[in-house]
């Protein structure tokens, strides 16, 4: 996580190329891609030239050779967030949206001080917002940008151009943030849900037309635990934890799913079945339309629907909520709504975009709408992990190869235990525990930590007794090392260590940690991996090394 040294480094403009990648190279394809309007820069490529085509963003030397595990994209404004807390912005920023304290244009990748030194966790943003959200790994909110209906919490209606600490919610741990043009919907780790910003159609749920300059709770939600929530222009959708999603807010299209088109609705109401009971882990708002994700995987959309973006074969409107059929026969993840566009995520890395794609924002290589979910072509050889909808472009996060894919995966796109649970992995959705390792944060969750590892169960037992969500300093280990121990725990593998270029120190700490916490089986795989590259210039070390552990199949091979 970024040290204390980056509150006083001036943003700089990150260098930046980009390259077409439609041949799969790998580990080496791991990034993030972009296409759709650049009017501004919004796809991080270093010109404003639209694309058609998911193009990978080179990231430049300043990366450090460090991930990016989340992005979020806005009013024609991209945000990109690396493992260790720096967050780089780009695109339209008249507003400050991207929090390098001034509001000039910022048409490469820009180094974000003041988001970078609060050890972001997530960011967020929505595709017609022009403010940015960011979550901290201790769970406290930061905002930033657009203002002029309190929509940034922070008790005024002033715009700001740095990130700055939503000090109503202090005390509360944020878990989820959703963002529109004028208003902010943020989930708290009870489930609680708070809103702020512009109410004129009743879409921060208060049953009544106040705005509100700081958060408020909406009392609705008091008995009734939030999952997860999305922002449209104008309306909120909040799924239960026990099943269920309500809406509230603006209905002139039907894209609160009601089954009517109808006057604002202020009070948050039932969707019509059979949505009215699912369970919906993830869902998203376009303009005025919404697609939901179920956890089976099955998609439903509803609402506007003018250029396919419902994804349903045709363009006629839709109140109701219903099935995406052609996206049946593979268990969907995610979906992202632009303004007018949707993309559809696979549990095995695949993106499905359609409806409106005039600035290319679906990335087939055209600017022809597309009425039902097709496959982005050039992406199909990678695991994409996540993606985002701006106003009128896309970003894809891409993994390695394989990322999310297992051997035993069916056919027909179900996912399988271990894959499902490398989603949760670092995940801060949900998570109970918060790793500190070189001052970076590694969120787990205990009812998978107790039941995979005996000497964590005992670590964390008197830790969780309380009901408080602990933070535990890790000092022994190094992050990357850390990371994969736990990566063991969620998924039994640790990509890394079939990777040709291992390098042993790397192996033989993770060795080390596996035997100190008893994971006997991991201990076997860094053994394994290290006979795989043991060489004359290494053994000495790695003999040595495993002496201290009695491990007798490398001593004396």
């Amino acid at each position: 996580m970024a040290t204390n040294h980056l509150l006083a480094t001036p943003a700089f403009a990150l260098p930046l190329g980009s390259s077409s990648d439609d041949e799969d190279d790998g580990g080496e394809d791991a990034g993030v891609y972009s296409f759709g309007q650049n009017t501004y820069g919004e796809l991080a490529l270093g010109d404003t030239n639209d694309r058609s085509n998911p193009t990978r963003v080179d990231l430049g030397r300043n990366s450090g050779g460090k991930r990016v595990v989340d992005v979020a994209c806005g009013n024609e404004q991209t945000a990109i967030l690396f493992e260790n807390g720096d967050v780089f912005t780009c695109g339209y920023n008249d507003s400050g949206q991207c929090a390098i304290g001034t509001t000039e244009r910022v048409p490469t990748l820009r180094f974000s001080p003041g988001l970078s030194s609060n050890r972001t966790a997530r960011v967020f943003s929505g595709n017609g917002s022009e403010h940015l959200a960011a979550l901290s790994a201790n769970g406290n909110l930061y905002t930033v940008g657009f203002n002029m209906r309190g929509q940034l919490g922070l008790g005024t209606a002033t715009t700001v151009t740095e990130a700055t600490l939503v000090e109503e919610l202090v005390g509360k741990r944020v878990v989820d943030v959703a963002c529109s043009y004028f208003h902010t919907a943020i989930v708290i780790d009870n489930g609680d849900l708070y809103a702020c910003g512009c109410n004129d159609y009743g879409q921060l749920g208060l049953g009544d037309h106040s705005g509100q300059l700081v958060p408020r709770p909406v009392e609705y939600f008091l008995r009734r635990p939030v999952l997860a929530v999305a922002c449209g222009q104008h309306y909120t959708i909040a799924s239960l934890r026990d099943g269920g999603v309500v809406a509230f807010g603006k209905n002139d299209h039907g894209q609160l799913g009601l089954d009517r088109v109808s006057e604002p609705v202020l009070q948050p109401t039932r969707l019509a079945p059979p949505l009215d009971r699912a369970v919906v882990p993830q869902l998203s708002c376009g303009y005025h339309h919404t697609a939901i994700v179920t956890e089976d995987g099955a998609v439903y959309t509803f609402g506007r629907n003018d250029y396919g973006q419902l994804g349903l074969g045709h363009k006629l409107h839709t109140a109701r909520p219903t099935h995406v059929e052609s996206l049946s026969r593979m268990r969907i993840t995610q979906v992202a709504c632009g303004c007018y566009h949707t993309l559809a995520l696979s549990g095995d890395g695949k993106v499905f975009p359609f409806g409106r794609n005039n600035h290319g924002q679906l990335g087939l290589e055209t600017t022809v709408d597309c009425l039902s979910p097709q496959l982005i072509s050039t992406l199909r050889n990678k695991s994409v992990i996540k993606v985002a909808a701006g106003f009128y472009h896309s970003v894809c996060l891409v993994g390695m190869v394989g990322m999310l894919k297992d051997e035993n995966q069916s056919t027909n796109g179900s996912g399988t235990l271990s894959g499902d649970l490398r989603k949760m992995l670092n995940n801060s959705t949900r998570s109970d525990i918060t790793f500190v390792i070189e001052g970076r944060p590694l969120f787990a969750h205990s009812c998978i930590l107790v039941a995979r590892c005996e000497p964590l169960e005992k670590m964390l037992d008197g830790r969780m007794k309380d009901g408080s969500q602990p933070e535990i300093a890790i000092p022994e280990y190094s992050y990357d090392v850390f990371a994969a121990f736990m990566e063991f725990l969620y998924t039994d593998q640790v990509v890394a260590l079939a990777t040709p270029d291992l390098a042993a120190d790397f192996a033989l700490e993770l060795h080390a940690l596996a035997d100190q916490y008893l994971v006997t089986s991991l201990r076997s795989a860094c053994e394994n991996a290290l006979l795989q590259i043991l060489s004359v210039e290494n053994v000495v070390i790695i003999v040595e090394v495993c002496s201290l552990v009695s491990t007798r199949d490398l001593q004396w091979t």
